[in-house]
């Protein structure tokens, strides 16, 4: 992985240009494409000349008099519709010819499911991304607790968007002369997270009745033959042995550490062949899915750290996984805009392999146990995030808008999708609320649609009754999303 993005400032507040990595793949803003690629028949009223509201709700929804993010395009004399298709025909004219071929090679998922609805946008909430590849900077563990980072801050704010207030202050921190600029954030029950782009990380428990102070570190066994050793991905899981909560943390330098979150204490460390960028552990603790700047899905003894499997689907590096709580699913994404599905009980064929609706794959998650039938989160740098059919994977809803995407992060029972969109103007954190399943949906050309298939989630009901990791009963799930279903995003 290269290093830092164009738009971070060093120690010193000047730009550090010999470590920048210009971003070719990045969309151009919404408010520069406006300006400059829509056609317009006189001088066009800016799109940034008045600032949206603190928030946004799905009442104030007005269609193109005042979209999601706040834009009246009527008074600009055209569509949100028109914007978009022009948009995503420049920015596919920009495609490198690897993403093309993928394009050309692999049919777009058709886009008719209705897993999601907007419901919020708060604007005064803004990540910011230090590295273009990097974005996994937003985590929620409740409506009420959705914590983001802002270069050394965490920040926690709700659903409703709350003032912001600082969980971790990592002003103070310095490594080698360089400041702790925030990369990566996990959290899980109550343990929040944070990496950093010296292997830095800093640890907070978050359920302790008194101000415990927040634990900062740095990766062990460092080699200085590293020209890099930035944490490019934490995820979190249990212990085998005693489940204590441990951070898995994926570096630039190949390799992958586990840390005892309970004694701070490193108990692994593994090396590759390149830069690892993402990993994630199997429910039981015995496998761990490892990508990064190599072609193939290691599939790993997560003991050992040795793969077992080499798995060859992708043609360049790898930045997302996640592996499903039934055990059995698996998914991996990289920068040649594919994402493939594979099922741990046949390593031989991938499930499926598909395609982002137009630019790069950046997150995964799969939606927990007991979230309602189970999907897959698939977040692209730009504009646009991806709720997968993770039943069939033969169709999606496309939830889209204008910004880059910082992170993604549903509660604990799924009835959440959190959204971070950095757009200067109009970006904040967004969510979207679950919606009823097998309700029919209104397409904007007066077609109706009607999900296929089975209800279901990663597990039977009896089994969610004793799965400790499902957040709500029986009939609570029964009752979330109800009436939702004809809610348009």
């Amino acid at each position: 992985m290269p290093g830092y993005d164009t738009d971070f400032e060093g120690v010193s507040g000047q730009p550090e240009a010999f470590l920048s990595v210009i971003n070719k793949d990045a969309f151009v803003s919404v408010t520069t494409f406006f300006n400059h690629f829509v056609p317009h028949k006189e001088p066009p009223l800016a799109l940034d000349i008045r600032s949206p509201p603190e928030f946004i709700t799905r009442e104030d929804l007005r269609g193109d008099r005042f979209d999601i993010q706040g834009i009246d395009w009527a008074l600009r004399n055209t569509t949100r519709a028109n914007v978009r298709s022009r948009r995503a025909a420049y920015e596919e004219s920009r495609l490198e010819a690897k993403q093309l071929e993928v394009r050309e090679r692999i049919e777009a998922t058709p886009n008719r499911d209705n897993y999601y609805s907007f419901k919020r946008l708060n604007t005064n909430h803004q990540v910011f991304i230090p590295h273009f590849q990097l974005r996994n900077l937003l985590t929620a563990t409740s409506h009420d607790d959705i914590y983001y980072a802002e270069r050394d801050l965490v920040l926690r704010t709700d659903a409703s968007g709350g003032a912001a207030t600082v969980i971790q202050n990592l002003t103070k921190e310095r490594f080698e002369g360089n400041r702790f600029t925030i990369t990566t954030l996990a959290s899980s029950d109550d343990v929040l997270i944070a990496g950093g782009f010296e292997g830095e990380y800093a640890v907070t428990h978050l359920s302790s009745c008194i101000d415990t102070p927040t634990t900062i570190g740095h990766i062990n066994c460092r080699s200085r033959e590293s020209k890099s050793h930035i944490t490019n991905h934490i995820h979190l899981s249990h212990s085998r042995h005693n489940y204590s909560p441990q951070a898995v943390l994926s570096s630039n330098d190949n390799r992958l550490r586990v840390l005892d979150i309970c004694t701070d204490t490193f108990l692994d460390c593994f090396t590759y062949t390149h830069a690892v960028n993402c990993s994630a552990t199997s429910p039981n603790g015995q496998m761990r899915v490892v990508v990064g700047d190599f072609r193939e899905t290691l599939i790993t003894d997560a003991r050992t750290g040795r793969h077992f499997e080499a798995l060859r689907t992708h043609t360049d590096d790898a930045f997302a996984c996640d592996w499903a709580d039934d055990g059995i699913h698996v998914a991996t994404a990289a920068q040649d805009s594919t994402i493939v599905i594979w099922d741990a009980r046949n390593w031989r064929t991938p499930l499926k392999t598909m395609r982002s609706e137009l630019s790069i794959p950046r997150t995964l998650k799969f939606s927990p146990i007991g979230g309602g039938p189970r999907t897959l989160i698939s977040a692209e740098a730009d504009d646009y995030v991806n709720i997968i059919n993770a039943q069939t994977f033969e169709s999606r809803q496309v939830l889209d808008f204008f910004g880059r995407v910082g992170g993604v992060s549903m509660t604990p029972d799924g009835s959440s999708l959190f959204v971070a969109n950095t757009e200067p103007t109009f970006g904040g954190i967004m969510e979207f609320e679950r919606c009823g399943w097998g309700e029919r949906r209104q397409s904007p050309y007066g077609d109706d649609f009607e999900n296929d298939g089975v209800v279901a989630d990663w597990a039977s009901d009896e089994q969610m009754e004793i799965d400790s990791r499902v957040v709500c009963g029986l009939h609570a799930r029964d009752r979330r999303g109800l009436d939702l279903g004809n809610v348009m995003v």
